[in-house]
């Protein structure tokens, strides 16, 4: 964690390289708001990032941000890479669902990803046999009873 603390007060061109909290927490942040204004700095986004978070805005093209409420603006060059994402695909989450009897199950919810990413993946999951799938809305409450 020092090393990477001693990130913050250098002078050489570094790599920022993000994967976690799309760039709204940790120390990836401390790292955007100390480099992300050198043009000879470059940020690469290895996974997704939602809309309205700090590093979708960054990859969407801004060019003056506010991080901890201080204005920066934007010099360091931008990358994405989608292949590192550490969350499981629809692929990968339909075949992990597949071993489930659908029948046995009362309620599916989808509580990660964009609406449209969750629309689309009920659909596939519908035709698999699944039924009963909830798409709740931030903050949206459910009450659960046990059998």
């Amino acid at each position: 964690m020092n090393d990477s603390k001693k990130l913050n007060h250098s002078k050489e061109p570094c790599v920022i390289i993000s994967a976690s909290g799309m760039m709204e927490a940790g120390r990836v942040k401390h790292h955007l708001a100390n480099t992300i204004d050198n043009p000879a700095n470059s940020v690469l986004a290895v996974g997704y990032c939602a809309p309205r978070t700090l590093g979708a805005r960054i990859l969407s093209g801004e060019k003056d941000i506010s991080i901890f409420g201080n204005p920066h603006h934007i010099k360091a060059d931008i990358f994405k890479i989608d292949a590192f994402s550490g969350h499981g695909d629809y692929k990968e989450m339909s075949d992990y669902l597949e071993c489930q009897q659908t029948d046995k199950i009362k309620k599916l919810f989808l509580v990660h990803g964009d609406d449209e990413a969750r629309e689309h993946y009920t659909k596939i999951l519908k035709k698999k046999g699944f039924k009963n799938i909830e798409l709740p809305a931030h903050q949206e409450a459910f009450e659960l009873k046990s059998v």
